[in-house]
């Protein structure tokens, strides 16, 4: 056994209890590509991530091995993630964090669940609201806008496949975002789903939180 494994009851915990409990593989199940190893393809690409990240994030160096598949993630958050973060686009910012934390949270995620539990609290979230989102018991918590759980009843309804049936949560999304900002939710919802369960199956967890990435930058 190469992981130690830990609960992830979110009963009354706080987000840091949470992330902590959630289960920690020591090794990557393909070891990562490390900076300065690397071709002159994927070079490039750990060009772009020190640009975004301030770092080579170990999920990289794992999806590096297909430097296609790694090209696709960082097209996204170049384009799109980072894009607006760095343009002072807040209210954007928080509703893709929010996106991406109910499934990683759902999931339990150790990679990405860190990361971006780190862009959320720069973002201005509280740790009751962090943790909320874990609980499900956003909608009690009014620090949230209402907009904002609105973005986090999507999220969970694309996460846990039952957003089809949802016509009346859609029609709330179509009365507070234009159709451009929703298929972008949607897409960022999904995207997580699917990097989560890569950053399981591969057995990658997220750098300490020294060595993690510079959202500031």
């Amino acid at each position: 056994m190469n992981y130690v494994q830990k609960t992830t009851d979110s009963s009354d915990k706080s987000i840091d209890q949470i992330l902590n409990n959630m289960a920690c593989p020591i090794d990557t199940r393909i070891p990562p590509i490390e900076p300065g190893k690397e071709s002159p393809e994927v070079n490039e690409l750990y060009n772009l991530c020190l640009d975004m990240y301030g770092i080579v994030p170990k999920f990289i160096q794992v999806l590096a091995h297909a430097p296609g598949a790694a090209r696709s993630f960082l097209v996204f958050d170049r384009d799109i993630k980072v894009a607006s973060h760095r343009e002072g686009d807040t209210e954007r910012s928080r509703m893709q964090v929010l996106c991406i934390l109910k499934p990683s949270l759902d999931n339990s995620c150790h990679n990405c669940a860190h990361h971006n539990v780190a862009l959320a609290r720069q973002l201005g979230f509280n740790e009751k609201q962090l943790s909320s989102i874990s609980s499900n018991s956003w909608n009690q918590n009014n620090d949230f806008t209402e907009k904002e759980k609105l973005i986090l009843d999507w999220a969970n309804a694309v996460t846990d496949m039952s957003a089809r049936d949802k016509n009346t949560l859609f029609t709330k999304m179509l009365k507070h975002f234009s159709h451009s900002e929703i298929v972008e939710f949607t897409y960022t919802t999904a995207l997580w789903n699917c990097t989560n369960r890569l950053a399981e199956a591969m057995h990658i967890t997220a750098e300490s939180n020294d060595k993690g990435i510079n959202w500031e930058t």
